[in-house]
This record gives structure tokens, C-alpha cells and sequence, in this order.
């Protein structure tokens, strides 16, 4: 009850804004908070008396944190990477360093850049990420790179005694290696990495892993070097038995309408819809088996992949114990597939009140 109490609150939180926010008739608002939704769906997913039983609602959505026995080891990327290398080292970025009120964390524990001068030599050799250890959606997130010698954040020169002042202060900053996406997603809108995020759930008759649902991500002019969509990027579906990209659908963050949904890159004209991720299969097999190796932890997580080579080869940015963000129902609603439909029974996601009213 307590679980369900504490989903309520936020719900109501978030309603508060979105009142403001969205032109949204009150007679439909109050149709969609009685079946658990947030207004700010009504723009983005096909919620009529015929499917909203398909969708997993926003109250329902947010119990899903509590299905991840150590959600804390997601939602610190550090945590997250110490515990993924032994295992599966081969597909996470390289750890360049720490920054710790704007110094770099000291330690021989890793090889990790102790010195200015040995970040700026790595710096010369890659890119590199500067990004919150607790961060989400992108906030705070830096390019680190250099152009003739002369070190650049998110490409905007800085005197080398400058560099660490210049990055966000508040929280450690993780310094991973900057990874670069395929061409089929690099062409869309070169600017950002353009992710994957693949959804896997455990079944809970089998323990066998699966990909509930998949999203790519994009950037945008608006979002800049990030491709979340909370920050104004684009997200288009993918089709789980073929890795075919759907049009992308633009999020309520970005300029114009919400849920519009878009073919070609409304920056680059590049092509979106009907792109094809390659080595898909692979892509796939990967997250399950990164599913399945950690699904004791975590039965619910949403992967953020990069997609590096043609062949399907990944690197694995994150994971997000909550996982459901709106753009994924917003390529159609999750209760369909009977596998997650009996995932969230399992777990007691679907018994709340909104849906035996209903």
C-alpha cells in the first residue's frame, strides 16, 4: 500500500505541471486520471476506451523502481560499471578518470588520468564523456575533445588550466570514453551518439530473458550533444523481429507539437523511417545475454546501447531501473505482448485500483 501511496503522490506531483503545460479538454483529463494517466499522455499515445487497457499506466509505472532488488547499482553509473567488468567488460566504454570538487580522483586502483596532462593526452587520443555519476536525461552531460591541441567542451575552446572548473559542480563526474555510433545512426544527426534503448524483462515461469520493446533515440539542434528525448530529442520505434526503425515521434520537450511523428530528421533530412539496425539479431542476443547474467539484480531494465559497427557490435552506456519512459508506449502500447503483460502480474504492477475500477 505504502508502494502504491508513494505512486499516487508523484502522479499528482507531475499532474500539477502538466495542468499549466498541455491543452487538454478537463473532461478528457479526468477520463485519463481515472484509468492512471498523466495528461501529457493524450498527445503521444492512443488512449481510447478500446486499448487503454494495453497501455501500462503512469501510476502503475511508477511501482516498476521496486521490481530491482539493487537499484542503486543502475542508477549510479559507476556502481553500474564495477559490476557489469568482470563479466561483460568487452562491451563497456573505457573508464578514463573521476572528477571530485574539480580535481581528478588520485587512485591506483584504476588506470584511470591522475594528472591534467595525462586526461589531455587522452583527450588527443578520443573524445571523452564527462557525464553525473547519478545523473539522468542527460543533464550535465559534456564532450571533452580537442581541435589542434587546444581542449574543447561540447566544442567551445577552454584554457587548459580551466578544463575541470568549466564542468558542472555539485556531483562526482565519470570520465568514460566517448563512443562513436555506426553510420546508419551517425547520418541521421551526427551531433549526438544516437542510443538504443532495448527493454528486457525476466520471465518469471521460465528465468529466461526478453526484449519487451525497443526505442531509438536521436538528436536534435534543440538537444544538441544529447539524444534524450526529455531534452527535445526525437525517438522512433523499432520492430523486434526485424531492427526496422518507425517514424520518430517528437517529445513534448522539443519545438512544436508533441507526438508529431516524423519520417526524415527535421534538422539533417536524413531518413528515419524504414532505416534498418544493423546486425540486429546480434544487437539482441547481446542485451539478453546481459540481461540474463544480472537478472538476479534486476528482472526490469532499460539498456542504453550504442550499435559501433555493422556486425551488431554494441557498448553498453547504462541501464535505468524504471525503464518505461513515455517515448517507448508512444510506439505502441507494452500490455500487448503477453509476455509483459504476465511480467507485471507477476510482480503486482497491474493490481492497482485504477485498473479493477475500470
Amino acid at each position: 500500500m505504502s508502494g502504491l501511496l508513494d505512486g499516487v503522490r508523484s502522479f499528482l506531483r507531475a499532474e500539477a505541471r502538466n495542468v499549466r503545460r498541455y491543452d487538454v479538454p478537463w473532461e478528457r483529463r479526468l477520463w485519463l486520471y481515472a484509468h492512471g494517466f498523466l495528461s501529457s499522455k493524450a498527445p503521444l499515445w492512443d488512449l481510447r476506451e478500446e486499448t487503454v487497457d494495453q497501455y501500462l499506466s503512469d501510476v502503475e509505472y511508477r511501482s516498476v523502481n521496486g521490481l530491482s532488488h539493487y537499484a542503486e547499482g543502475l542508477g549510479n553509473k559507476l556502481l553500474f560499471h564495477l559490476l557489469l567488468a568482470p563479466s561483460h567488460g568487452a562491451v563497456l566504454p573505457t573508464l578514463h578518470g573521476l572528477v571530485r570538487e574539480g580535481h581528478l580522483l588520485d587512485t591506483a586502483r584504476f588506470d584511470w588520468a591522475t594528472t591534467f596532462d595525462d586526461l589531455h593526452d587522452r583527450i588527443r587520443n578520443g573524445s571523452i564523456v564527462a557525464k553525473p555519476i547519478t545523473g539522468a536525461q542527460g543533464n550535465g552531460v559534456r564532450i571533452l575533445d580537442s581541435d589542434d591541441g587546444a581542449v574543447r567542451i561540447d566544442g567551445t575552446p577552454v584554457p587548459d588550466d580551466e578544463l575541470l572548473s568549466r564542468l558542472p559542480d555539485g556531483q562526482d563526474l565519470l570520465l568514460e570514453e566517448h563512443v562513436s555510433a555506426a553510420d546508419y545512426a551517425s547520418e541521421v544527426f551526427p551531433q549526438s551518439t544516437n542510443t538504443l534503448r532495448l527493454l528486457t524483462m525476466i520471465d518469471p515461469a521460465s528465468g529466461t530473458p526478453f526484449v519487451a520493446a525497443a526505442s531509438h533515440r536521436f538528436g536534435t539542434a534543440q538537444s544538441g550533444t544529447t539524444d534524450n528525448w526529455s531534452a527535445g530529442g526525437l525517438s522512433a520505434g523499432v520492430d523486434l523481429d526485424t531492427g526496422q526503425l518507425g517514424a520518430a515521434v517528437t517529445s513534448p520537450a522539443g519545438e512544436g507539437r508533441p507526438g508529431t511523428r516524423l519520417a526524415r530528421h527535421p534538422d539533417t533530412g536524413a531518413r528515419i523511417s524504414g532505416v534498418e539496425v544493423p546486425g540486429w539479431e546480434r544487437v539482441k542476443a547481446t542485451v539478453r545475454d546481459l540481461a540474463g547474467a544480472y537478472g538476479w539484480l534486476w528482472p526490469h531494465v532499460g539498456w542504453d546501447v550504442v550499435v559501433r559497427t555493422d556486425a551488431g557490435e554494441i557498448t553498453v552506456l547504462e541501464g535505468d531501473p524504471q525503464s518505461v519512459d513515455p517515448d517507448q508506449q508512444a510506439h505502441g502500447p507494452l500490455l500487448t505482448d503477453e509476455r509483459a503483460r504476465r511480467f507485471y502480474e507477476h510482480h503486482g504492477v497491474l493490481s492497482n485500483p485504477w485498473r479493477r475500477w475500470t
